[in-house]
């Protein structure tokens, strides 16, 4: 018996308001900051990192809420480290629908983008809190 494919409509949705909060936050942060003082290059790359967590954060729990399916297709996951390099791989089952294996690409992407972003979010969190 196959598994059903998930709500392919419902996935874009999610994308898109993911992607318009994400913004949203980028933008409200510019705005706060040009009350308080001028943002410059480094207040902007934070807003960029905050929204981009935002996003991230965002699809990958809209996701294992509403299509649970789509964390099923990862097959493994390994930490390669190269020096100083640190590769993340992570191997997916291919299920001969290229939407739906273009969605489970997706949702792996802003899984281990939020993944990554968790301590940075913790530090920033903590800065902006206590410095």
């Amino acid at each position: 018996m196959t598994k059903p494919l998930p709500n392919f409509e419902m996935l874009k949705k999610i994308w898109a308001s993911s992607l318009v909060v994400g913004a949203l936050v980028f933008a409200g942060g510019i705005v706060y900051w040009r009350q308080v003082l001028q943002p410059d290059l480094v207040t902007i790359v934070i807003l960029f990192a905050v929204s981009a967590i935002v996003f991230s954060a965002l699809f990958f729990f809209l996701c294992r809420i509403v299509t649970p399916g789509l964390a099923d297709s990862v097959v493994d996951e390994e930490t390669k480290v190269e020096g100083p390099t640190v590769k993340m791989i992570t191997t997916i089952a291919a299920s001969g629908d290229a939407q739906l294996d273009r969605w489970v690409k997706r949702y792996v992407f802003t899984r281990n983008l939020f993944g990554m972003a968790v301590i940075p979010l913790l530090l920033l969190g903590g800065l902006f809190l206590f410095a």
